[in-house]
């Protein structure tokens, strides 16, 4: 059966601060501005190489760009741009927004403009997808190696422990950085703010991540319970959500979740029960795959010379 090519779009906006390093990385020299043309491979922008990777996949059409047209029309970026400047959230809902009208109706991919991922790695994960395909939100977790030092330069990013299922022996995993979801089917006002939260603090350890991400989630979903109110419903989203949410955070701190916990606590976060009701077979997938390089986002210089060095078709400019 033929697959029908996957709309996606490439985060490209600015990483104003750099990123905030955990302990593990204080020797580490973090990178800001806009990685996607900063960063350059064999005198090509970053970006660029990624975009050819995703065409030779033959899985994406169209392949647009989420970021400010005034730095990736001038780089001679052979993609269409959606012209967003603004925080995470802002630039994901920019991005989602226009692939909502570009491609009404479709599954969306999402990735971000500082990975260089492996053809082989890629099919992979489209492989995986397909299989199980239509999710409301579908993402992959990558296997990683026990030996952090077989990680090189990203060797300092937080892991976490997953079970791939019941009973089995929990195994580390690293955030991947390829997302394909049906926009319609989830919360997206709430998605945008807690995605710019998760954005801010992705590289810290859980404990310190939680509270912020508490705190945020509280506000905007009293604030929904209070319209479902108004409405004549019934108020019930901030327990029923911030419940899943705690139970969850608690397995995944502790390292006793397994992969279908997970997979049921995100989808009663993120997705509309609605959609629950009526597509009970289309919930949320977080498969653990190989695929290294899907998780090898690129933070810091040291990570950006690692990338470059590695691949022979590569200069040392960044």
């Amino acid at each position: 059966m033929q697959r029908r090519p996957i709309p996606l779009v490439i985060l490209g906006g600015a990483d104003r601060r750099g990123t905030q390093l955990p302990p593990a990385a204080a020797d580490k020299h973090p990178l800001a501005g806009y990685k996607g043309v900063d960063i350059r491979l064999g005198g090509r922008p970053l970006v660029g190489v990624l975009i050819e990777r995703l065409r030779d996949s033959g899985a994406f059409d169209p392949i647009v760009i989420a970021g400010p047209e005034r730095i990736y029309r001038p780089a001679g970026i052979d993609a269409q741009i959606i012209d967003t400047d603004g925080n995470f959230g802002h630039n994901l809902r920019m991005a989602l927004e226009g692939m909502q009208r570009l491609s009404p109706g479709s599954a969306i991919g999402i990735t971000t403009c500082d990975i260089v991922p492996d053809l082989p790695d890629l099919r992979t994960w489209l492989d995986a997808y397909h299989a199980t395909a239509p999710h409301a939100f579908w993402y992959g977790l990558v296997r990683a190696p026990e030996d952090p030092g077989k990680l090189g330069a990203f060797g300092w990013k937080p892991r976490y422990r997953v079970a791939p299922a019941a009973g089995a022996a929990p195994v580390q995993v690293l955030p991947g950085h390829l997302v394909i979801a049906d926009p319609e089917a989830l919360r997206l006002d709430f998605l945008y703010g807690l995605m710019e939260i998760g954005y801010r603090t992705r590289n810290r350890p859980i404990a310190s991540r939680r509270l912020p991400m508490i705190l945020h989630v509280i506000w905007r979903l009293l604030a929904q319970d209070l319209i479902y109110l108004f409405r004549g419903g019934l108020p019930n989203l901030t327990w029923s959500v911030l419940g899943s949410g705690i139970k969850a955070g608690r397995k995944l701190r502790a390292g006793t979740i397994t992969r279908a916990e997970l997979e049921r606590a995100v989808c009663k976060i993120f997705v509309k029960t609605r959609h629950r009701r009526r597509h009970r077979d289309r919930g949320v997938s977080l498969p653990i795959l190989e695929g290294l390089t899907l998780a090898e986002d690129i933070d810091t210089e040291e990570e950006a010379r690692a990338t470059q060095a590695g691949r022979k078709d590569t200069d040392a400019a960044m």
